[in-house]
């Protein structure tokens, strides 16, 4: 028999995540893209970003160049950030107040393991024509129920949380972190903490 969903998070009833969700207005327009092998995750934080945040618009897919908001992007590139580390981004230094003199309008997301982040940004050469920036002085992430293979990674969540709060030049988007922490500690508390520290404790001595 199948498990019943809440109709506004589509989670477990038993899992739900509607009271910890919060509605903030992000500081420019959030594009996300998704590579498809996310979308079966079921610990994924690009649903709680829908719920919690807007504007923003989630492409799915491997390659994106023919999508129309991909097109109109690209007539107004020097407006646009993606956040990817390239040899020639820009920092966006987390321990100063935004650096960003002239307006941003779109920030783009890579969302997917770093292996499939890479499969992405080579498979977009147009992404290279947008500027591009990284996180520095970025904090420990919280997301202690899947491990990265990248040091300092963090989730697209934390990733867009910082982005944000950049770009305001505030700590309002810290918000997101309510959701993502009832997450998390459902999780741990559903596997209980003799397999959360089987399987993450190391992770988090590191």
């Amino acid at each position: 028999m199948p498990r019943k969903l809440c109709e506004h998070c589509q989670r477990p009833l038993a899992v739900c995540i509607c009271p910890y969700l919060v509605n903030l207005q992000a500081p420019c327009r959030l594009l996300i893209l998704q590579h498809p092998s996310e979308q079966k995750q079921a610990l994924a934080t690009v649903p709680l970003l829908q719920l919690s945040i807007a504007p923003l618009n989630v492409l799915v897919g491997e390659t994106f160049e023919q999508c129309e908001e991909v097109q109109a992007l690209l007539q107004h590139p020097q407006t646009c950030r993606v956040l990817f580390p390239t040899p020639l981004s820009e920092s966006w230094d987390l321990a100063v107040s935004s650096g960003v003199c002239e307006p941003v309008s779109t920030l783009i997301v890579i969302d997917g393991t770093w292996r499939k982040a890479k499969r992405i940004w080579h498979m977009n050469p147009w992404l290279e024509r947008l500027p591009c920036v990284h996180l520095s002085n970025v904090p420990a992430s919280q997301y202690q129920i899947r491990a990265s293979s990248v040091q300092g990674g963090v989730s697209t969540l934390e990733a867009v949380m910082h982005g944000c709060n950049y770009l305001a030049g505030t700590q309002d988007y810290d918000g997101l972190l309510k959701p993502f922490q009832a997450m998390i500690d459902m999780q741990i508390q559903k596997m209980g903490e003799d397999v959360f520290l089987a399987h993450y404790g190391q992770q988090q001595e590191d």
